[in-house]
C-alpha cells in the first residue's frame, strides 16, 4: 500500500487497486480564469458571478474546471455532459459514474481531488496558517491521545503538526460523507513524516479502524494534505494538472 509512480498523463486509466489523487494551482490570471469559466454550466457560471469578493470567485471557477475536466478524462465523457448529485450531507457524486467515486478540497491557493473506482475516498488540503492556536483547537476537536501526541512537539512544530492531524481526521469524514457531525474526538489519527501511510483508531467500533486506510501527503512545501479510502491493496499515485 504505497505511494506509487507519479502521474504523468491524464489519460483516465484508473486500475481497481488505485488511488489516483490531482492537484492544481488556483492562483491564474484573470484571462485564464475567463477561459476556464466556459468550461462550467450554467448554473456553476451563474454561481461564479454571485461571489463578492474577486479572489474566492477565481478559485470556484478554476476548482470547478479542474473537477469537470478531470473526471471527464476517467468516465469518457465530455466535461459539460458530466452531471452530479448530493448525498443528504452535501457529498457530490457522478451520476452514471460507473462505480467512479471522487472527493474534492481546496485551500488558498490549491485544489486536489481522489478519485478511485469502487471504493468511497476522501481528500483534505490545508494551507499552514500562522493565525491559529494549535493548542487551543487541538484541546476541542482532538481526541486525547491526539491531544498528547501534539503537546509532545516544539512549539515551532506545533502549527504544522495540527495541520498534518486535521487534515488526516478530516480525509476520513469526508470520504464517509457524514460531516462533522461524526465528532473529531471518536477517533485518532496520528501523522508521522512524510508520504506515510497513517492508522485510523475509532475507538468503539475497531471493526470499522479496519476498514480504512489514510495516506499523508506531500504535495508543496506549505501544505498538508491527506487522504482516505476504504481498505485493500491499493496505490496512492499523485499527480498535477495544468490548464
Amino acid at each position: 500500500m504505497p505511494i506509487g509512480s507519479t502521474l504523468i498523463d491524464l489519460d483516465g486509466v484508473l486500475q481497481e487497486d488505485e488511488i489516483h489523487v490531482w492537484h492544481t494551482d488556483l492562483g491564474h490570471e484573470e484571462e485564464a480564469v475567463n477561459r476556464l469559466t466556459h468550461r462550467l454550466n450554467s448554473a456553476e457560471q451563474a454561481r461564479a458571478g454571485r461571489f463578492l469578493v474577486d479572489h474566492a470567485r477565481k478559485q470556484y471557477v478554476i476548482s470547478h474546471a479542474f473537477l469537470r475536466a478531470v473526471l471527464a478524462k476517467y468516465v469518457r465523457a465530455e466535461p459539460l455532459a458530466l452531471r452530479f448529485s448530493s448525498s443528504k450531507n452535501g457529498k457530490p457524486a457522478l451520476v452514471d459514474g460507473d462505480g467512479l467515486c471522487f472527493n474534492l478540497s481546496h485551500t488558498e491557493g490549491t485544489a486536489a481531488m481522489a478519485i478511485a473506482r469502487k471504493r468511497r475516498v476522501g481528500i483534505d488540503v490545508e494551507k499552514i496558517r500562522d493565525n491559529l492556536k494549535p493548542l487551543e483547537l487541538a484541546t476541542r476537536f482532538f481526541s486525547p491521545q491526539e491531544c498528547k501526541w501534539l503537546r509532545s512537539h516544539p512549539i515551532a512544530e506545533q502549527l504544522a503538526a495540527f495541520f498534518a492531524c486535521w487534515t488526516a481526521k478530516e480525509s476520513y469524514i469526508k470520504a464517509v460523507g457524514e460531516g462533522l457531525s461524526m465528532g473529531l474526538a471518536g477517533f485518532a489519527v496520528i501523522p508521522k513524516n512524510g508520504n506515510a501511510k497513517l492508522q485510523l483508531e475509532i475507538f468503539d467500533q475497531p471493526e470499522e479502524s479496519e476498514r480504512w486506510l489514510i495516506w499523508q501527503l506531500n504535495l508543496k512545501p506549505d501544505l498538508c494534505a491527506a487522504v482516505a479510502a476504504e481498505s485493500g491493496d491499493v496505490t496512492v499515485r499523485i499527480g498535477e494538472w495544468h490548464p
